[in-house]
Parts: C-alpha cells; sequence; structure tokens
C-alpha cells in the first residue's frame, strides 16, 4: 500500500490488486456478519408484511418463511464466495418479469 501525504496530512491510499481482494473479501465477510445479528428483526418485519397486507396465516408464513431463509443463506454463500460482482439470480429473474429492484430502491433513496 501506498500512503498519499501532502505534508502530514493523510489523504488516500493506493492498494495493490491483492490487498484490494482482501479488503473486499473482509468487508463481505463483514456485511454477512451484520446480516446474521439482524435477522430477527429483518425477517419478523417481512412476515408481519405479508401478515397484514396479504393474510398470510401462521401455516402460509411458516411456509414462507422456510423456503425464504433457504434463499436467504444461499445469497450469504453467494456473498462469501466472492461472487457478489455477478448479479444475485433473483434480482435477474425479477428483471425479466419487470421488476427491478435496484431501480425500486432507487426512487426510495436507498
Amino acid at each position: 500500500m501506498r500512503v498519499k501525504k501532502a505534508g502530514r496530512n493523510i489523504y488516500g491510499a493506493e492498494l495493490t490488486a491483492a490487498e484490494k481482494k482482501a479488503m473486499d473479501i473482509e468487508i463481505k465477510r463483514q456485511l454477512v456478519e451484520i446480516d446474521r445479528q439482524y435477522t430477527n428483526d429483518i425477517d419478523a418485519t417481512i412476515l408481519w408484511q405479508l401478515h397484514v397486507q396479504f393474510g398470510f396465516g401462521y401455516k402460509r408464513l411458516r411456509r414462507f418463511y422456510d423456503a425464504f431463509e433457504e434463499m436467504h443463506r444461499q445469497l450469504a454463500q453467494h456473498y462469501e464466495m466472492d461472487e457478489s460482482d455477478e448479479a444475485w439470480l433473483c434480482a435477474e429473474q425479477l428483471k425479466r418479469i419487470g421488476v427491478d429492484v435496484a431501480q425500486w430502491n432507487k426512487e426510495k433513496g436507498l
């Protein structure tokens, strides 16, 4: 790594390709860990909205939860296996039916 300085002030750094890759891997690992910390709250929010908005009862919520949990696990593996530069399969499949999640998030300022 080469540190960029002006006098005594540090204003940046240039990383080697290997350092960039190592940093990217560590960031993704930390993202997966943070995701795991908030899983209960995220799951509860989704399940509650399915109940309130669409009337899902216990059985349908459980079926959804089991299917969603599996896809959530696959997404975490997608990031852990350093495949995150590739598009997430679910996002691509939704685009095929006209649903662009990235665009919807952009519209909401996310």
